[in-house]
């Protein structure tokens, strides 16, 4: 986005070609070549935008060193673990960037993004990261935490995979450039229900959800995974009907843990599945992945529960 500096709105660049003019100094460091995708606002993205990128990169995979998406920041952790999922065996980093401010604003924030985004495309990294500032963060681990320049996304139990400060500082628990063979899977199952709970909510209302017949629940509960047990006849006609229901914690650094009380070893004969620690975006997106890749629902549960893209804790 940029400023129109006679109405004072705020509107898309015209070209992304447009953005070798606010970034002279690096193209003597870089060669860049834009493709231009959907130019639509973040708030607008549906999975269809995710299969986009990812085929995209697919067919252009073996002609760069690194990408760089450029996409607003409302719902970037989603397509950040779209992204995440759907390319998988990466050898080379992904990297998506965005801006709180237009990038012809001179104190913004978007030429600042851009500039990191480029140089930590160049990083031996080979994942989905995430970059606002000087951090690289796991892009399926990242949430938008905050409206603020320098802190607008955190990555949940984890550090970031690098930092640049004076020099560069690199992690040991990111994964690292080496050949590896691209397993491009871009396909999603939308028919996903969630379902937050709160004190006074009716469980007249959950009833309600299975009239869309989802084929997946996702289900934000309190804690470690608890939930009031006037949901139990609810959840047993879940599993009746067969279908999946994975658990995520409302706390931001939450962990569900069926193991912990007694009430949710229950919830494991109802067949729920644990989300573990991923983040309610993340457990969203995989759910839609895991649906599209298997109708199995033992197999549907080994996917969920195990860390692919280093989503979780296992």
């Amino acid at each position: 986005m940029k400023m129109n500096r006679k109405t004072g709105r705020i509107e898309p660049i015209e070209s992304l070609n447009e953005i070798h003019r606010f970034l002279p100094e690096l193209q003597r460091e870089v060669a860049l070549k834009f493709y231009s995708l959907s130019n639509v606002g973040s708030s607008e993205v549906t999975q269809r935008d995710w299969v986009e990128i990812a085929r995209t990169i697919e067919q252009i995979y073996d002609e760069f060193e690194g990408f760089v998406v450029v996409h607003g920041t409302n719902t970037m952790s989603y397509t950040a673990a779209a992204l995440s999922f759907a390319l998988q065996g990466l050898s080379k980093p992904i990297i998506l960037t965005g801006a709180l401010l237009p990038i012809n604003d001179i104190s913004g924030d978007g030429r600042m993004n851009l500039v990191y985004a480029i140089r930590a495309a160049q990083l031996d990294i080979a994942e989905v990261c995430v970059v606002l500032g000087p951090r690289v963060l796991r892009g399926c681990r990242a949430k938008k935490v905050d409206q603020s320049l320098f802190d607008t996304f955190k990555t949940t139990r984890i550090p970031p995979l690098a930092e640049f400060n004076v020099g560069v500082q690199l992690w040991e628990h990111r994964s690292v450039r080496r050949k590896r063979q691209l397993l491009c899977r871009p396909t999603f199952n939308p028919h996903v229900a969630v379902a937050t709970l709160h004190p006074a909510l009716d469980p007249s209302f959950l009833d309600s959800i299975l009239t869309t017949n989802p084929h997946g629940i996702i289900m934000r509960a309190y804690g470690p995974g608890m939930l009031p047990e006037r949901i139990f006849p609810w959840l047993r006609t879940v599993t009746e009907r067969e279908i999946p229901i994975v658990m995520t914690s409302q706390t931001i650094r939450g962990r569900v843990d069926l193991h912990h009380f007694r009430k949710q070893i229950t919830l494991e004969k109802f067949g729920v599945i644990s989300g573990k620690d991923m983040t309610f975006e993340c457990a969203l997106v995989k759910l839609m992945w895991a649906l599209a890749q298997t109708d199995n629902g033992h197999r549907l549960r080994e996917l969920m529960e195990k860390s692919l893209v280093g989503e979780l804790e296992e």
